[in-house]
């Protein structure tokens, strides 16, 4: 009896302070609901906010537009400075939520605000949403691949009809010269200027020379819509979709990069997107 009452002690001084994990950080498991643990290696997707005191610096939801994916170091091939997030997840399970205090070094003080000088940790607050194991990682690396292919042979058919003159009576143009061929409108709701998306994109010249997509890194890329992040001829082609929504943009030079060079891309050109809006 003495023992058990001595233990539930022990635990709960545990709990009060938090566990220090393998490499120093103070932690804190706030469910355990016993789901799947990561393992080094292996890929997790996080929901985080980073802290300072009370003040929200960093999340991934403002960020990304939600979860993040991280791939976990092997054992062997940690770095010398282990992230907080690395220690964490280590000791969560699917589902789970959790906080970690990290304290703040040389190296973290170069970001901290002049108006939170004296702050001694940061507090990272992470729920676990899953755990994508080396088979489900090789699964979606296939399935990505494959879509990158029926894309890809959309878009250059398309291509091919456009330069050809076969798609001048399906397509509309806006006033600043932008064209569209809207695929699917979308059945969710319009997208509001500001607003965080996500879209999955293949962008190609008007010759078919593939210039970028983000099918072959298998996530779609967040931008906030319609502010300027994105070039003019995008964020105006993305602003007449609603969610889930899919078009093809023929953006000229003026709506591109002008008579920049922008890698791959020469001065002058006119592009071509291919776009799906979640």
């Amino acid at each position: 009896m003495l023992t058990l009452i001595a233990s539930a002690l022990l635990y709960a001084a545990c709990q009060s302070n938090g566990l220090e994990t393998e490499h120093g950080y103070r932690f804190f498991n706030h469910t355990n609901l016993g789901g799947v643990k990561p393992q080094p290696g292996e890929t997790v997707v996080v929901q985080s906010y980073l802290y300072i005191g009370d003040s929200l610096m960093s999340s991934s939801q403002k960020s990304f537009g939600g979860p993040r994916e991280y791939q976990l170091y092997q054992k062997e091939s940690l770095p010398e400075r282990v992230p907080a997030l690395y220690d964490a997840v280590l000791l969560m399970g699917k589902g789970d939520s959790a906080t970690i205090f990290e304290p703040i070094d040389t190296f973290l003080r170069k970001f901290v605000p002049p108006s939170l000088k004296d702050a001694k940790e940061v507090r990272h607050e992470l729920v676990l949403v899953d755990v994508i194991t080396m088979a489900d990682k090789e699964k979606a690396k296939a399935e990505a691949e494959a879509r990158f292919q029926s894309v890809q042979n959309k878009t250059q058919s398309v291509v091919q009809e456009y330069t050809s003159g076969k798609l001048a009576d399906r397509l509309t143009t806006t006033e600043s010269g932008l064209k569209v061929l809207i695929e699917e409108q979308g059945s969710g709701a319009p997208i509001k200027v500001g607003e965080q998306v996500k879209a999955h994109y293949y962008g190609c010249l008007n010759n078919g020379q593939m210039f970028d997509n983000s099918y072959q890194r298998g996530e779609p890329y967040p931008f906030p819509a319609g502010v300027g992040q994105m070039i003019s001829g995008f964020d105006e082609g993305i602003m007449r979709l609603n969610h889930g929504g899919k078009a093809h943009l023929f953006i000229p030079a003026n709506l591109g990069y002008g008579d920049q060079q922008a890698g791959q891309i020469p001065p002058g050109s006119e592009l071509i997107f291919y776009v799906e809006v979640q």
